[in-house]
This record gives C-alpha cells, structure tokens and sequence, in this order.
C-alpha cells in the first residue's frame, strides 16, 4: 500500500496550525479555495483595490491539487490552438493564448514584489511527437500563432522520417530539419518512434510552496485588510441583488463580491435569491480527472527539465480515444539533508472520476499506475535506471476540467456578486496567475475587452 506522498507537501515541513473560523465576519471580497488561483487572487486583489479581503479554505492553503499537481509551468491549452480558433474565432483564441502567456510576466512580478525564495526554474522544454497527424495538429497551430504575432513553436522534424514529404507546401516556413540522433538528445530519449520535436519556454516550481510563502507576505504586508482561515468549508453562498452571505461552519459571513477560486468541484450548494439558479448550469458540468504521478532521486547531474512525450498511439494506455501522453520534469532537489540530487518526476495516467462520485486525498496511490509510469519510463527516458528504483513520492490529485477546455475566469451572468477563477483543465499554473490579476481588474471597475475565458452560462 503506497500512500499518497507528494514531494510539494513534502517540501513545506508545515508548522503553522490550522485556525478555524471562529465568528460571523465582514468582507468586502471573499475568496473561497486556498490554492495557488485563491492565494493569487488575493495578492492581486488587495494589490490593484483596497478591499477588505478573506479567504476560506475548508482544508489546508495548497493542499488540494495544487499541493499535488506536476508542477510543471506551461503555456498551452490541452486543446489545439486550432480547435480554439474554429470555436471562438481567430481573434479570441490568440488573446487567450497571449493572455495565458502574459502569466510568465506576472509570476516575475510576484516574485520581485514579493522576495518569495521559491525556486522557480525556467527553460527551453520539449514535446515528443510521433505521428504525422501531431505533426500536422502543431503545424496548423504555428500558422495560427504567426498569423496572431505570437512567438512560434520551434517543430523540428527527423530528416529520415520519410513521411515528411507529404506535408503540405504552405507549411514549409514553420519547421526544421535535423538528424533523428540529434532530436532525440533533445528529448534524452533512444525511442526511435519519435520523429519530431516541439520546443518552447517551460519551467517547474513547487507551486504549493510558492503559495505558502505568498500567505505569509500577505499577511505581513496587508495586516489590516487580508485575513483567512482553514478548516472552514463553506456550505452555502447565497447570493443577492448586490451582496452575499456565506454558511461557514457555524459562522454567517457577509460580502460584497464572492470569488471561487476552485477546481471546478465545491461540495457547498449556491442559491441566487436574485435571479435564475446557477447550480446546474456550470457547476455540474466540471469533468473530474484523477491525475497519477511518481517521483524518484538521482544524481544532480543534469540541469533542470521538463519534456512531454506522445509515444505512437496507445502503448500504455487502454482508453481508445485520444493519445497517450506522458510528462516529465526534473530539478533540483534536496534529500536527506544534502543539496545534491535532483528530483524526477513524471506523470501522465488519468482515472475518470464518476458523476457524483467522491475524490478522497486520502485514498493511497495506485500500484498499478506506479508500474505504468515506470514502464514507460525504463522504454522513453534514456536516464533512467533499468534496474528497480525506490520511488521517494507517488501522489495523485484531482483536476477539474471544464467542457470546453477553457478557464473559467469573470462574472457570473446570472449575478454579477459572483465571480470565478476556476477550472484546473490539467494545466494549471500560469492561466493562476491570469485569472487572478484579471479578477482583480474587475473587482476594480475596470473595463475589459470580452475574452474565450469570460463566463457563460
């Protein structure tokens, strides 16, 4: 039985007790969730108004998925650009592109305001890919980013794939050609099913340390208008013409603004005393995905990483629709009181959970994924030990996936009182850091243009 031990909560040797909500209390902003979009929020909130602001978590600050996530930093969609711009027009699609990528330049901004001593390691990632539809999928989706100004994928093809020959002439400009021996150095792999490689700015952070740390600036430095407690899940939001009142424990809080910064899965119920109902109309139409990931030591000989790998189709994964997909990052890491080692981690195997059915953090990690994910690695990562190796961390974590893909982030038509930040869709992290500082701009009274991530119900 292998328990459910992430290396981030692992890393926060947590001492801080849990303080419950002990009273009725007042608010002008209330966010309710305790990972890295609340935590984020929050610093955006108080940094562009002068709200009183409280944050809820009914459990831990970060302990939920983003205490258990890969924390690898990206910029993508886990839908093709391509598909975006057919749902939301060209122009939508590449500001929301550009939107998610704007999230590197407001972690920098946390980070230089702040002080924070997170490490955050930042690189030239890469993509495995290895059939001629991928090929094609991303070459359609550079066109789109070069049409939009957006900096282009790197797509560097093997020049002994024989079916290059047959990609059309209108996308010769958009890739690159090198020997298959020297695209999969890039990829550290010796699978020769890899004939192209994709590569962009990618990076890796303890993002539940990040928001550990983030508290405890907030707390230092807007003592007088930010508060938050754990322990306190909320069991209604009730919402009214301009305020709104949450059931916390046995505790009456009241609002001007409720922000739920959640995966998409909130065990309270929400009652619009002031218009048509919203419970059903989103809320229950969040996909759940039980994400699988497994950690190990090694050696620091090697700078940190992060590659996805798309193996030919269906080699380790029963489900017939879609590719398998499997990512990996590597950083430094310390161990056992020594700074010299590094931490592999990769992930990749998803269980659907159920309508209705309860996700338990405490359940332990799956032996079979574990195995899955090793076997992939012993055939795709020429650095990994062929012999058997201990595995330091297996974790799992729940990902809440909207029906289209897309964040959810902005007010809720049915009443404005309630906003959203929300919606995991497996990448996570950047899009955080988006949603947060656009929140804010519109607890603000900001005008902004309308968005792919504006709510719809």
């Amino acid at each position: 039985m292998i328990p459910n031990h992430s290396p981030w909560i692992h890393q926060l040797k947590r001492t801080r007790p849990v303080v419950p909500m002990s009273a009725d209390l007042h608010a002008d902003t209330v966010i309710v969730g305790g990972g890295i979009a609340g935590v984020v929020t929050a610093y955006f909130t108080l940094r562009t108004t002068n709200h009183r602001v409280l944050l809820i978590e009914a459990d831990k600050i970060a302990h939920g998925a983003t205490g258990h996530n890969a924390g690898q930093i990206t910029s993508y969609f886990e839908r093709p650009l391509t598909e975006l711009v057919e749902e939301f027009g060209f122009h939508l699609a590449i500001e929301g592109q550009r939107s998610i990528e704007s999230g590197w330049l407001l972690l920098d901004e946390i980070l230089a305001e702040t002080g924070l001593q997170t490490p955050v390691y930042r690189f030239m990632g890469y993509t495995g890919i290895s059939t001629f539809e991928q090929v094609l999928q991303h070459l359609k989706n550079n066109r789109h980013r070069v049409n939009g100004e957006l900096p282009p994928e790197n797509i560097i093809l093997a020049e002994e794939w024989e079916e290059r020959e047959k990609i059309p002439e209108e996308y010769v400009d958009l890739y690159t050609t090198v020997a298959q021996k020297d695209l999969l150095a890039l990829l550290e792999t010796d699978n020769l099913g890899y004939i192209g490689a994709l590569s962009y700015q990618k990076g890796c952070m303890n993002s539940a340390l990040f928001s550990e740390e983030l508290i405890g600036y907030l707390i230092a430095r807007y003592a007088d208008r930010f508060s938050f407690y754990e322990g306190s899940p909320v069991r209604t939001v009730h919402l009214h013409q301009d305020s709104a009142t949450l059931d916390v424990l046995s505790h009456t809080v009241t609002a001007q603004r409720v922000v739920l910064c959640t995966n998409g899965f909130e065990n309270f119920t929400i009652i619009n005393h002031a218009g048509a109902q919203v419970d059903t109309s989103f809320h229950d139409s969040v996909a759940g995905r039980i994400g699988y990931m497994s950690g190990y030591v090694a050696p620091f000989n090697d700078s940190p990483v992060a590659i996805s790998y798309f193996p030919k189709a269906h080699e380790y994964n029963e489900d017939p629709t879609g590719d398998d997909y499997f990512y990996l990052t590597r950083r430094p890491h310390e161990h056992e009181g020594n700074q010299s080692y590094n931490l592999v981690c990769t992930g990749g195997p998803e269980k659907v959970l159920p309508n209705g059915a309860v996700y338990s953090r405490e359940s332990v990690c799956s032996e079979d994924m574990r195995i899955l994910i090793d076997d992939f690695l012993k055939d795709n990562y020429k650095k990994h030990p062929k012999d058997e190796i201990q595995y330091e961390f297996c974790w799992h974590g729940l990902m809440g996936y909207t029906s289209n893909g897309v964040r959810r982030i902005g007010v809720e038509p049915y009443n404005p009182v309630l906003l959203y930040n929300l919606g995991c869709n497996g990448v996570g992290i950047l899009p955080s850091m988006y949603g947060g500082k656009r929140i804010a701009q519109i607890l603000a009274g900001d005008t902004l243009e309308p968005s792919i991530f504006d709510p719809h119900d």
